[in-house]
This record gives C-alpha cells, sequence and structure tokens, in this order.
C-alpha cells in the first residue's frame, strides 16, 4: 500500500515540472483587450492546458496591465 502511494505521489509531484521555462516567457507577454483581461495570454495557457488533456477554469482571470505612460 505504501509502494502505491509513493508511486503516485511521484507521478502527480513530476507531473507539475514539466511546465517549459521558455513557454513561460511567451505567455508572460500581455495582449490588452477591451473586456480588461489578458486575453492572449488566457489564449496561451488554455492551449497548452488542451494539448495537455487538462481543463482551465478561470476563477480571477489575469487582468491586462495597463499601459505605459511617458515612456517607463
Amino acid at each position: 500500500m505504501k509502494r502505491v502511494i509513493a508511486i503516485s505521489l511521484m507521478c502527480i509531484l513530476s507531473s507539475c515540472a514539466t511546465t517549459d521555462s521558455k513557454d513561460a516567457s511567451k505567455m508572460s507577454q500581455a495582449t490588452p483587450s477591451k473586456s480588461g483581461f489578458d486575453d492572449g495570454y488566457m489564449a496561451k495557457v488554455e492551449s497548452q492546458a488542451t494539448q495537455r488533456g487538462v481543463v482551465v477554469r478561470w476563477v480571477h482571470p489575469p487582468k491586462a496591465p495597463k499601459a505605459k505612460k511617458d515612456g517607463q
């Protein structure tokens, strides 16, 4: 029984480490929209989730960043 639990935990924890850091840098680029949410980021996350067989439910969707003023 302990062996089954250990193997299950290894599988679960290893699946969390499969996100590629290169993908994360691409996803951080914001695309503002009229809805106020970062639709580009959300689309990329949902696309990757679909490829991995995961369903995404946005409880608090990411807000699009505000435009920077005066070249800041």
